[in-house]
């Protein structure tokens, strides 16, 4: 494991943006340190030091110990006793982790398809009403946002507490995958139409359909993901 690792600056208290500025510090310092973890500026095996972070984001060690207990959730870094808190992110299980995602929700397409109510439904169709706008302006951000409501509504629709935490538990390293991947990989109008066609199978409850729809869409994005890994360790 290397020696305690900070961000970039050390010695230098960074200010946050207009529009960090007016979010909670908690939620500053976490999103601070997931897209810190996200580009490798605090590379896999790092250790971490909530004094030393503390002390580059200018903030006292509870936000920086909540954000952490936050990452941990999400399988971004652990904590054991008496031996500290490191990075456990690895790009290069991001396919893997994918996989397992795409079961995951597959499972929660099925169950949502057997609950699913119009009022879900409507939910659903203003989101991909949504990702078609963002869609045709390749405005990455709004369609990063827009799709993660898209899953989060079909997760809740399952109503499955212990599939909803186990998703949870992958959040980080879905998190890292739509940070990795440019607008133009992410073929934003496939995506579109694999969205829509889980919510055809969603509309008809077909739960068979559904789950493949919704494991089909998740692969592929995995299998682009682990492209364009490969590609950048050759460049």
């Amino acid at each position: 494991m290397t020696s305690s690792t900070t961000l970039r600056g050390r010695g230098r208290r960074e200010r946050p943006s207009d529009g960090e500025a007016a979010l909670p510090v908690a939620e500053r310092v976490y999103r601070r340190l997931r897209d810190a973890i996200a580009t490798g500026e605090l590379p896999p095996r790092a250790r971490l030091s909530e004094r030393a972070l503390s002390a580059c984001l200018g903030v006292s060690t509870s936000p920086v110990k909540a954000a952490l207990a936050r990452l941990e959730a999400e399988g971004m870094v652990v904590t054991q006793p008496r031996r500290g808190t490191w990075v456990a992110f690895d790009p290069a299980k991001l396919a893997e982790m994918g996989l397992i995602r795409a079961a995951l929700e597959g499972v929660a397409a099925r169950l949502a398809a057997g609950r699913m109510n119009e009022a879900r439904l409507g939910q659903l169709r203003a989101i991909l009403a949504e990702l078609a706008a963002a869609t045709e302006a390749l405005d990455t951000a709004r369609l990063i946002e827009a799709n993660e409501r898209f899953h989060a509504t079909v997760l809740a629709a399952a109503d499955n507490l212990f599939l909803a935490n186990a998703v949870k538990a992958l959040r980080g390293y879905y998190l890292m995958t739509q940070r990795r991947m440019r607008t133009a990989q992410l073929e934003p109008h496939k995506a579109q139409a694999e969205h829509e066609a889980i919510v055809a199978a969603l509309a008809a409850r077909d739960g068979t359909a559904a789950e493949a729809a919704m494991r089909a869409h998740i692969a592929r994005t995995v299998e682009t993901l682990w492209a364009e890994h490969l590609a950048r360790n050759r460049a």
